[in-house]
């Protein structure tokens, strides 16, 4: 009993040593840590944003050399959608940094996980439309062009063109989702601790 009284004295002297936050202190710190999160994410898409528009106008010389313009119109279509969610991200980085309530806080924080989600979404549906459609016209030029392949093909040959973008894309969507998780989900996940505090803090 005597050593439990010691340690309970000197557990009491220890937590009197400690800084005491206010309310005021933790929202202050979940809102600073929360703006930066936003702040990078909107960063993080600029830098994705503008090397997209570099890799596309420096693209090699056998894309530039393809007749085939599906792919070429999604690309011209996607860049203006994913300009749209640059802009939006830093909407939601000015909203957070406004933000002065937990319950403001915490929407901007939902608003801001949604948008990201969304434009993860919208980024591996484009990837995955693009490989398929790269794979489809790679290996049908390399069995001499759509008329030699209509002329020429098999069941077989279908399937193996299906295993093969198939594969293809299950390679590319997988590379991009785990790049997108080291970056964004990183961030998500702070994010969502910082909603979970704000929440405990509302309460």
């Amino acid at each position: 009993m005597d050593e439990l009284e010691l340690l309970k004295k000197d557990w009491k002297k220890r937590e009197a040593s400690l800084p005491k936050l206010s309310y005021e202190d933790i929202y202050k710190m979940i809102w600073k840590r929360s703006s930066s999160n936003v702040k990078w994410i909107f960063i993080i898409s600029v830098i994705e944003f503008s090397l997209g528009i570099a890799l596309f106008f420096y693209s090699p010389s056998y894309m530039k050399e393809m007749e085939y313009l599906t792919i070429d119109w999604l690309l011209y279509l996607s860049y203006p959608v994913i300009l749209y969610f640059v802009y939006r991200f830093y909407r939601n980085y000015k909203k957070i940094s406004a933000t002065s309530s937990v319950k403001g806080l915490m929407q901007s924080i939902i608003r801001s996980r949604r948008t990201v989600k969304h434009y993860i979404i919208f980024n591996l549906t484009i990837a995955a439309i693009t490989s398929i459609s790269t794979s489809v016209i790679a290996y049908v030029d390399k069995a001499g062009g759509w008329d030699a392949y209509k002329q020429d093909s098999h069941l077989s040959d279908h399937l193996i063109l299906i295993a093969f973008a198939v594969l293809i894309t299950a390679v590319i969507i997988g590379i991009c989702l785990g790049v997108y998780l080291l970056l964004y989900g990183f961030l998500l996940r702070r994010l969502n601790r910082n909603y979970k505090e704000l929440k405990q803090l509302e309460v």
